[in-house]
């Protein structure tokens, strides 16, 4: 086929949704990449006992990708940059490769790029020479999800498509409890180190709210629906009640202090970031000759993420974070990965208003160093009530963490997913201790949980 520009191409195609970043890797693209074969799809979805009518269906809409040469330089490109190009050229939520000009089959070509990208992406583990067992099952574990939507509704479409292609690419691995997946990290702080003490410092010039959270503008978009109140459950129609607004920040917070910096050639200065997740008033200096950067935006980190479950625990997390350590020195030496990122619901601290310093989400939470990314809470709700268009008052509260705090949130409490770095350095300290918070960190949470009036929430 003849070269046509990036423009042409995602024109002629009429595509759905790309990053715009993507056309900058077209310019650098080599024209490698691959589409699945027949016989490839077929030994893929083998397992998965579809009727003949339903995987038919799936190798004509192949057959016709491959019969259409635009289409097929289209797959080629976009399994390239998705398998090779991934950590320069993310995609989002928003993203959908399919397109609007070829009929059925261009709704599947979402589907059609992920079996492409695990087949073009083992290349690349069998240069490291890893083993396959690590790697053999990880597609299958979004693959299975999605042909029991195909088995059941007959429809391809992807599940959380971001997510998604860390399995289809093998980039996520399974140790012992949890995935691991390399990634930059991407927020306001800087972290630092001193012999054993680990602090943090809060970049200039941001909005922070009297919860020491950061106020992010893309998440201020309730006006309209709440009349600039903060009381939801008193303005909101009872519908409403819902996972997008129990435990949201409120349109109308107001910023409690604007965050300082100031850094010269012996010292930084900035607001001190609590490792239970807030940032503080509190400006602190850090002499550089005692205080060495272990942390700024852009380091590689390893991406921590939590499946399902049992075995949440303190003890697995310090077993998991050790190979994983070690899989990625090995297997990926040229990467100088800076220690463990993650962000959750589980981090945050007012879940400790409601649990025992005992409970294993406590502990687990007071292994990190946690900190406010100035998101919401709907995560919280999504995972203790099954989905944000559940009423609140028709959720299920089996447990009695369900319970409080759905009592907490039909009180006017709010909830918010929090981050968390974790340090190599730290991997042979006993975890039945805290690693990075101290009581006096806790005692300063007890503070700002009562001047923000939660515990009238319990």
């Amino acid at each position: 086929m003849d070269e046509i520009s990036y423009s042409a191409l995602i024109k002629s195609l009429n595509v759905i949704s790309i990053p715009e970043s993507f056309e900058k890797a077209y310019t650098k693209w080599n024209y490698e990449g691959l589409i699945v074969t027949q016989d490839q799809m077929a030994d893929i979805l083998s397992r998965y006992n579809l009727e003949t009518k339903k995987l038919n269906t799936l190798q004509s809409y192949l057959q016709s990708v491959t019969q259409n040469n635009l289409c097929e330089y289209y797959v080629k490109f976009l399994c390239w940059v998705l398998c090779e190009q991934r950590y320069e050229y993310s995609i989002d939520s928003n993203t959908d490769f399919n397109v609007k000009n070829l009929g059925d089959f261009g709704k599947a070509l979402n589907f059609i790029i992920c079996l492409s990208c695990m087949i073009y992406s083992e290349k690349d583990l069998i240069r490291r020479n890893i083993p396959k067992d690590l790697y053999k099952e990880i597609p299958h574990r979004m693959l299975s999800l999605q042909m029991k939507s195909y088995k059941e509704t007959g429809e391809l479409t992807i599940f959380d498509l971001p997510w998604s292609m860390n399995f289809y690419t093998h980039s996520i691995y399974l140790f012992d409890r949890f995935l691991f997946v390399p990634c930059r990290y991407d927020d306001v702080y800087e972290f630092y180190r001193c012999n054993d003490e680990v602090t943090a410092i809060v970049k200039g010039n941001l909005e922070v709210d009297d919860m020491g959270q950061l106020i992010n503008e893309e998440d201020e978009d309730l006006s309209e629906e709440t009349n600039g109140k903060e009381n939801m459950i008193e303005t909101l129609p009872k519908e409403k009640k819902n996972g997008h607004f129990y435990g949201r920040f409120g349109k109308d917070r107001k910023k409690a202090f604007i965050s300082f910096y100031d850094e010269d050639t012996t010292q930084v200065k900035g607001n001190r970031l609590s490792p239970c997740g807030f940032i503080t008033k509190d400006i602190i200096t850090l002499d550089k000759k005692n205080w060495k950067k272990i942390l700024r935006k852009n380091d590689w980190m390893i991406g921590f993420h939590i499946p399902e479950g049992e075995g949440y625990t303190k003890e697995h997390v310090r077993i998991s974070m050790k190979l994983a350590l070690n899989f990625f020195r090995k297997y990926y030496p040229e990467i100088p990965f800076k220690g463990f990122w993650s962000a959750s619901w589980l981090y945050d601290g007012r879940l400790s208003l409601f649990l025992k310093k005992e409970n294993r989400i406590v502990e687990v939470q007071r292994q990190f160093f946690n900190y406010s990314g100035g998101w919401n809470g709907e995560m919280a709700y999504i995972e203790l009530y099954g989905g944000i268009d559940i009423c609140l008052e028709n959720a299920k509260k089996d447990t009695s963490l369900q319970r409080n705090v759905a009592d907490f949130l039909e009180k006017g409490g709010k909830l918010c997913e929090t981050g968390m770095v974790y340090f190599p350095e730290e991997l042979e300290k006993s975890y039945d201790n805290m690693i990075y918070i101290k009581n006096s960190d806790l005692e300063e949470q007890q503070r700002l949980f009562e001047k923000n009036g939660w515990r009238k929430c319990l």
